[in-house]
């Protein structure tokens, strides 16, 4: 499985982004690192760039704000005149915010569309005129909460549930121009985003060291595999493969890496 061509990952400072992009720019893939800028403008993903370079690879960081499309769209620019034609985009960012349809914050509401949805929408329209003419495909990071229900996430549910009827759209408008376009759907993985004291808390009641504990073996009952969570490389190495040649004619799949969670 190799690469020829520039990919776009979004979110590339965090755990499953940063994975991506190192395991593309191994494969021969011109990484396009995006995530936002930190306190003194400087893009969160530049150490993932330079730690790629550092190896041989080739890789730029962009700053971009996915919820301002034309800042998006000028980076997205910006890296495809350096790097070349796009022939993949790893739409990835996104967050996730506690609350029941009862009591979450309107703004936390807000903020799950903006991000998980707008933002994913935005992350595609930017790179659509940049894609190289024979075409290539797409991967939108989804979640098993956008397969099936979740108490206590309701904006994250929601959010995650319409990037597959996202997905499922552009997947019939961009077929003719030969880029595919699936969805990864991961269970828990090993980032701060769920491996955190707080949401340990949220899902068992229990905290500090009890509570990481206790969020492991409530992972690890959800699913048929014997295991809490995955790594980041696990769920990297799935969004390779459908971004490569070897999935030339995979395109509309919702791509369960969950340990068997949703056939439970």
């Amino acid at each position: 499985m190799t690469f020829d061509s520039t990919i776009v990952v979004t979110g590339a400072a965090g755990g499953i982004g940063s994975a991506v992009c190192r395991l593309l720019a191994a494969r021969g893939a011109r990484v396009a690192a995006l995530d936002m800028a930190d306190r003194d403008g400087r893009a969160l993903a530049e150490p993932v760039a330079e730690a790629i370079r550092a190896e041989g690879g080739q890789a730029v960081a962009a700053a971009a704000d996915l919820r301002r499309p034309a800042d998006l769209a000028a980076a997205t620019a910006a890296v495809a005149d350096r790097l070349g034609p796009i022939g993949g985009v790893f739409a990835n960012a996104g967050l996730l915010r506690p609350g029941t349809n009862e009591d979450l914050a309107p703004e936390d509401w807000q903020k799950s569309l903006d991000v998980n949805v707008t933002g994913t929408w935005n992350t595609v329209r930017a790179a659509l005129p940049h894609f190289r003419p024979e075409g290539g495909a797409i991967v939108l990071t989804s979640s098993v909460a956008g397969a099936t229900g979740m108490s206590g996430y309701a904006g994250y549910v929601m959010s995650k549930h319409a990037v597959v009827g996202m997905m499922r759209s552009l997947a019939h408008e961009l077929g003719p121009r030969s880029i595919r376009v699936n969805t990864v759907h991961p269970t828990s993985v090993n980032t701060p985003m769920v491996n955190n004291p707080d949401h340990a808390e949220r899902r068992t009641g229990k905290r500090g060291p009890e509570g990481i504990a206790a969020l492991r073996e409530f992972y690890r009952n959800r699913h048929l595999l014997p295991v809490a969570w995955l790594e980041p490389e696990d769920v990297a190495h799935a969004v390779a493969w459908l971004l490569s040649a070897e999935a030339r004619y995979i395109t509309g799949v919702t791509l369960p890496v969950d340990a068997g969670l949703l056939a439970k």
